[in-house]
């Protein structure tokens, strides 16, 4: 069954009409905060950069080296962390993002040579992570395409969508297609929650003062959210907060566990430890040595 929500997104359209693809270099203090959507396929690689990101309905940290492979429609959101966007933060984010509509490939897609390629498309409507070596090997593709123009380029972008075709060096979103309807009018409120949660999720949230950015009760508020994301807000913030430690605990070894359960906005070390173990299935202390280990 597909996962059918209601959330809204901008809609944007990236590829000009004469192009059958394109490919943009990303540099500024910090990614568009914007909740947002486009009918391309996007694959897009962190080149530097940390932060959160937002894609359907999954919540998961980035950092460089990310790559991440979505189909048309699904809304997202790149946050870099709230360090890029203070204004004497000399911190820049940087990345390369490839967008393709699936039509321009016409027939080519449904003759057999093209088979690898029709199922990766469909995959990817999921929303696709890329780790290892083919993250790597992708990532030095994409660099090299910025250069390239003409057939040239079309042959060295089927060479990228032919690697990702075959690997098993993945990991889908969701688990199955997310389907979004977009209306414009909610686009804000998607924005508003989404930013706010990500600049103060260290801190408390209640209920009463997010629901006041939207203009509803808490009560309304509650249903709204939970109707547009399939979770309450409760569990959202937790998750947010739980991703933010995955981070801490696998790259700043000089802070202790207790330390970490602070900066990620729990009150006490025993229900971080609970809420730890329950979202990630393993303790905070587990997690990090699986990374000293490595």
């Amino acid at each position: 069954m597909n996962v059918a929500l209601k959330k809204t997104a901008i809609q944007k359209t990236r590829i000009p009409e004469s192009n059958i693809f394109f490919i943009r270099e990303l540099h500024d203090k910090h990614f568009d905060a914007t909740w947002h959507a486009h009918s391309e396929y996007q694959l897009f690689l962190v080149v530097e950069g940390t932060g959160t990101k937002f894609i359907g309905n999954t919540v998961k940290p980035f950092d460089s080296g990310d790559l991440t492979f979505l189909g048309p429609n699904t809304p997202h959101l790149w946050r870099s962390d709230e360090c890029y966007f203070e204004p004497h933060c000399e911190n820049i984010s940087r990345g390369l993002v490839i967008y393709f509509n699936g039509a321009a490939f016409g027939q080519l897609i449904e003759k057999e040579e093209f088979g690898q390629l029709k199922i990766l498309l469909e995959k990817v409507r999921c929303g696709m992570e890329l780790y290892g070596k083919t993250a790597q090997r992708t990532a030095k593709l994409m660099h090299e395409l910025v250069h390239l123009h003409g057939m040239e380029s079309i042959i060295l972008l089927f060479r990228i969508l032919d690697s990702l075709a075959k690997s098993k060096e993945y990991r889908l979103l969701h688990d199955d297609m997310v389907y979004y309807q977009l209306k414009d009018v909610e686009t804000n409120r998607i924005n508003l929650v989404y930013n706010y949660a990500a600049k103060h999720f260290k801190y408390k949230i209640t209920l009463e003062e997010v629901a006041a950015l939207l203009n509803m009760t808490p009560t309304s508020f509650s249903r709204y959210f939970t109707m547009k994301t399939s979770k309450s807000f409760s569990y959202f913030l937790t998750e947010l907060r739980i991703r933010n430690a995955c981070k801490l605990l696998s790259t700043e070894e000089a802070k202790n566990i207790a330390q970490i359960c602070y900066e990620s906005g729990f009150n006490t070390l025993s229900n971080f430890n609970k809420q730890f173990k329950t979202f990630i299935g393993m303790t905070p202390t587990e997690y990090r040595q699986k990374f000293l280990t490595l």
